[in-house]
């Protein structure tokens, strides 16, 4: 590529959040000009229904309208927008991309897990240079489970799990506040899961857990009472299992009202951040990790990397 530094924009379409990335993209780094976050919900009910219901559809279109007006306003050249989970899953996501290409003049690419999981390990790792390997990238998102497993320049196994803190919450989390019996219902399904998809032979031989996403960034946030988002205090940020645990009490005796008001936590993923935490909680306990080290950065970043060709120069 071109060595003077490109401006462009990546558009990360989650089940839960939609993500807005504008960088400077150069030979070997990407410099975050502006980032924006919005909790869209565009898979609400996708898990049960098969679909996109109107009403996330209408929601989803007004945020990349923003999201649009924002890349305009910052000069990118190009924007690169990405589909995950719930595209995947949704019968009629051509309705929704459709009318997305005719409103703001985006196509948006719908990727597998698989795909999903690689360009999240690069994106996570683009400023971590020093990280012990080998290594894992857990991505928690609102859908689906990523866990990639590699080296600094090297993707070793990838694997997508339909393991997600919206398809979870709205399958097993159904009173407010929770039920033990639902928690442990939770926990048993996304023992199973994993065990099915990631042997803990392979996992515990790795010498970094690195964790990204939504679900860990704010629990990051959370873990530290944040009052506002500061990213210098999330990304690096280690969190042991037995903060995560003391989190997770928190969260299950208390109603998603009274959730809101914690330090650290968006009221917008209030409903969904337990199913999350208890996703990250099954998975430390199964594959022994002590703690994990959270990374503001994943798949908004993949997407540029693999576009500028940085990923493809350090596999």
């Amino acid at each position: 590529m071109n060595a003077t530094p490109q401006r462009l924009a990546s558009f990360d379409l989650g089940t839960n959040t939609f993500l807005l990335l504008i960088a400077e993209v150069g030979a070997d780094e990407l410099t975050p000009v502006f980032e924006k976050e919005t909790i869209v919900r565009l898979g609400k009910g996708v898990d049960a229904a098969g679909n996109l219901n109107a009403e996330a559809m209408t929601r989803g279109l007004q945020c990349l309208h923003e999201y649009v007006e924002l890349a305009r306003q910052h000069q990118a050249g190009k924007i690169l927008a990405v589909g995950t989970s719930a595209l995947r899953d949704a019968a009629n996501r051509e309705v929704f991309l459709a009318r997305v290409a005719a409103e703001t003049n985006v196509a948006v690419r719908v990727i597998s897990g698989e795909e999903e999981a690689r360009m999240t390990f690069f994106g996570a790792l683009s400023n971590k240079k020093n990280v012990p390997a080998p290594l894992a990238i857990l991505d928690i998102g609102g859908g689906s489970t990523e866990v990639v497993v590699g080296t600094q320049d090297r993707i070793l196994q990838a694997r997508s799990l339909d393991l997600g803190s919206v398809r979870l919450t709205e399958r097993w989390l159904r009173h407010d506040p929770v039920l033990p019996e639902e928690v442990a219902a939770l926990r048993e399904q996304a023992t199973r899961m994993m065990l099915a998809a990631w042997a803990p032979e392979e996992l515990r031989r790795t010498a970094s857990l690195i964790g990204t996403a939504g679900t860990l960034t704010t629990l990051a946030a959370m873990a530290q009472q944040l009052a506002a988002y500061e990213a210098q205090r999330i990304d690096g940020f280690v969190m042991s299992a037995a903060q995560l645990h003391e989190l997770i009490e928190e969260l299950a005796r208390r109603r998603v009202a009274e959730r809101q008001a914690l330090p650290g936590l968006s009221p917008a993923r209030a409903d969904v951040i337990l199913a999350g935490a208890l996703l990250l909680e099954v998975f430390l306990q199964t594959y022994d990790f002590a703690h994990v080290l959270v990374s503001d950065r994943g798949l908004r970043y993949g997407v540029l990397a693999a576009e500028s060709g940085v990923a493809e120069r350090t596999r």
